[in-house]
């Protein structure tokens, strides 16, 4: 019988292009591709332009010490939401705050691309007097330098944008305006931590990093053609309201069991938080693998096989539950970091020196392929526990405190496994990566959320 009725999958198309394809989703998209760029160069790209420069294990491994404003966000996140910038006013709130970020964080990012980082030690044979010395000295501290104060406005960016995405959508929209602007984050991960690798060494780093610094520019472009969200009716919060309630009812939910739980937040990702800044250095100086093989095997089919391992773990944590699910993914955390101890054993690793020839490619990819997909799944699982003990009143405030705490570890952690790694050799460093997993394994047991907690 005919009908004048659009048919289910029409309607269902109608209604996903009109969910997506909006111009609140095309910034949400950009904004998210805007926050990945400062994070991407920070990190994977520093690690691997420091680790062609010549820096020393410790030296690379300390890098991990700027990200901690990503940690310590919430210190300054109520003055960036509860202030309007004087002579940005005609941008809105919102659109100024982004604006001044976005454009403060692109300054630091040409800055540290133009600047570069120097070999913290002389090349064998060659002596350095000590003015020379001193001169590398200040040079790679104003490089360091400039990547935390990129952090700094890529945190304070990160505190807008979140506001921002949270007022310009209907609640119907949240889900889809979470996800675009996810996937605009991972994407700035792929294409730029995978393309600055794959074309460093032919075009020289400075280029190739500069043109990644220029792409933040596209975020202060989707600022400008945003709307500037509309404030919410009624008053802020009191701080006692919005800080100090969800913490007193954490500790009202959990009692004494709170210390075992921040424990358990800073240590149940501890392998996989010491392991991530050496791995560069391991792959390029231990191993003699170029930048463009590690921006092919590592960035780009290293994410896909996060997603796989992220897609595994969601699926295992509905059919197996949270707390479960922490224990395989825990024990499987540590085990992952096997892969890259089998490559340093087979192929005599070391801090000392560099090989002339590096192993076969193919010979990465297990490694690589192990630990990506594990790395999805206890992301998975560990973000699906920390969302099962937030109060649903306070979920936002106690979310992001359980996430800076988690990412403090990662900063202190990763800042100090340089020295490590330095003192105990690639191999030995690995084993102690390992076996850091097993404090977090230990703490499951009394970390299992009460019933106030939920």
């Amino acid at each position: 019988m005919a009908t004048d009725r659009p048919s289910t999958a029409a309607t269902s198309r109608s209604s996903f292009a009109a969910l997506y394809g909006s111009r609140t989703m095309l910034v949400l998209l950009v904004l998210g591709f805007a926050g990945g760029v400062p994070n991407v160069l920070v990190t994977t790209v520093a690690q691997a332009w420091t680790s062609s420069a010549g820096w020393s294990v410790t030296a690379i491994g300390a890098l991990g010490f700027c990200t901690l404003p990503y940690a310590l966000k919430f210190l300054w996140a109520p003055i960036v939401d509860g202030t309007s910038l004087p002579l940005f006013g005609r941008l809105g709130r919102r659109r100024g705050w982004l604006v001044v970020s976005q454009s403060l964080a692109l300054l630091a990012l040409v800055a540290l691309s133009l600047w570069g980082p120097v070999p913290t030690d002389p090349a064998p044979g060659i002596e350095w007097t000590p003015g020379e010395f001193a001169a590398a000295t200040l040079h790679n501290r104003i490089f360091f330098a400039l990547l935390c104060a990129a952090a700094f406005f890529s945190a304070t960016q990160d505190i807008v944008a979140d506001a921002f995405r949270t007022e310009s959508l209907a609640p119907t929209e949240l889900g889809a305006g979470a996800s675009t602007f996810v996937s605009g984050y991972r994407i700035a991960f792929v294409v730029l931590g995978a393309g600055v690798l794959l074309v460093a060494e032919a075009i020289t780093w400075r280029f190739a990093t500069l043109g990644a610094a220029l792409a933040m520019g596209l975020g202060v472009v989707a600022t400008l053609s945003a709307r500037e969200p509309e404030l919410a009716s009624g008053t802020r919060p009191m701080l006692t309201e919005s800080l100090v309630q969800p913490v007193a009812r954490f500790y009202a939910a959990w009692g004494g069991r709170v210390l075992l739980l921040a424990a358990f937040v800073l240590l149940f990702k501890l392998p996989d938080q010491l392991a991530t800044n050496i791995t560069t250095p391991l792959l390029m100086k231990g191993l003699a693998y170029s930048a463009e093989s590690i921006g092919w095997v590592r960035q780009a089919f290293g994410f896909a096989m996060t997603i796989v391992g992220a897609a595994a773990g969601g699926w295992m944590v509905a059919r197996l539950g949270i707390i479960r699910c922490l224990w395989i993914f825990g024990l499987a955390h540590s085990v992952s970091i096997a892969g890259f101890l089998a490559l340093a054993i087979a192929y005599g690793a070391t801090v000392h020196a560099t090989p002339a020839v590096a192993p076969p490619v193919w010979a990465l990819m297990p490694a690589i392929a192990l630990e990506n997909i594990v790395i999805g799944m206890v992301t998975s699982g560990f973000v699906a526990f920390l969302m099962s003990i937030c109060d649903r009143r306070y979920t936002a405030t106690q979310y992001a405190l359980l996430t800076a705490l988690m990412a403090a570890g990662n900063a202190v952690a990763g800042g100090m496994s340089g020295a490590v790694a330095e003192a105990l050799d690639y191999p030995g460093f690995l084993v102690v990566a390992m076996l850091a997993g097993i404090p977090g394994l230990l703490l499951i047991p009394f970390v299992k959320p009460p019933a106030a907690a939920l």
